[in-house]
């Protein structure tokens, strides 16, 4: 048994020391890398940003440019070709190409093809409405009855313009905000082509097109 009187002293606290010098070391080890996390997410984060900008820029300067389409006749022959001494008469059958440089479709319209001579009208043909594709090239036909009378070549050369004026509209997609919506943007191109016909066999000879 206790003795009586003896009163009891409670245990002191344990003793609180300081951080040693390790934990100092790994609480500020620890700070610097998640600055440094911090800092490559802002780095991630700013990088992500001008991609997108240039990705923007790039779509409104390039693939929201419109450009105009290019035609021209890429072979051409004579058919039924008749030669007298005041007259002639034949069938120009040519292929045209019409080149789509655009990012999206090029529909145009009816196109009337003149064939002159000395810049006279010997002969008109017709580009019927049609569609272009993307970044793509479509051939079409046209067949153009040439005739006159009182005009003929010089040494059995028939020196013949082809001109026309392609008319159409450029579809293009365009970001307006979070939507994104069709444009279409009227553009044209012009076809001029030279070529000589040899009346004594009906080739075509030194064919040339302006780009």
């Amino acid at each position: 048994m206790a003795e009586k009187g003896v009163s009891m002293t409670p245990m002191a606290p344990a003793d609180v020391y300081p951080r040693s010098d390790q934990e100092f070391a790994a609480s500020q080890y620890s700070d610097e890398l998640r600055q440094k996390k911090r800092r490559k997410l802002f780095i991630y984060i700013a990088a992500f940003t001008v991609f997108q900008i240039i990705v923007i820029m790039v779509f409104a300067l390039v693939i929201m440019r419109a450009k105009s389409p290019k035609v021209k006749i890429s072979s051409a022959a004579i058919e039924g070709l008749k030669v007298d001494s005041s007259s002639y008469n034949m069938t120009l059958v040519a292929n045209l190409k019409i080149k789509n440089r655009n990012f999206g479709n090029y529909k145009y319209e009816r196109t009337t093809v003149n064939v002159t001579h000395g810049g006279v009208l010997v002969g008109e043909g017709v580009i019927w409405k049609g569609t272009a594709k993307a970044r793509d090239t479509k051939e079409v036909g046209i067949n153009v009855t040439v005739s006159s009378n009182g005009l003929t070549g010089n040494s059995g050369v028939l020196l013949l313009d082809a001109e026309a004026k392609l008319r159409g509209k450029v579809h293009l997609m365009k970001m307006m905000g979070m939507e994104i919506i069709l444009v279409k943007k009227r553009k044209g191109a012009e076809l001029d082509c030279t070529m000589e016909v040899n009346l004594n066999n009906g080739q075509i000879q030194n064919m040339d097109c302006d780009d």
